[in-house]
């Protein structure tokens, strides 16, 4: 597990810069608000395709991670498991991002 993507997403959480869920990611990829998406490595094929499909006419990255849906949801501090999150801020996109290509 990368504890650096996982502790950026702890304190993204804290700040209110994540949005958790299919809903709420597609809402927010729909309405150009999402910087980047990530997809837990256990993440459903039809969620990814549904996602890139609305995402077709943005330049937001989805990423798919390492982690797992239930190593996604520690990471936030949850208890049910999360295959699709997003952070809305470009400066915690760039440092997930980051963390992402050094794994």
């Amino acid at each position: 597990m990368n504890n650096k993507l996982c502790g950026l997403l702890g304190i993204a959480k804290r700040s209110g810069h994540i949005l958790i869920g299919f809903d709420a990611v597609r809402a927010a990829l729909l309405a150009k608000k999402a910087q980047l998406i990530l997809l837990a490595c256990d993440c459903s094929p039809k969620t990814e395709k549904e996602l890139r499909f609305a995402g077709k006419d943005t330049t937001c990255p989805i990423l798919s991670v390492d982690e797992t849906k239930e190593e996604l949801a520690a990471a936030l501090g949850l208890e049910k498991p999360v295959a699709v999150t997003a952070t809305d801020d470009p400066g915690f996109a760039k440092a997930m991002q980051k963390h992402i290509a050094t794994t």
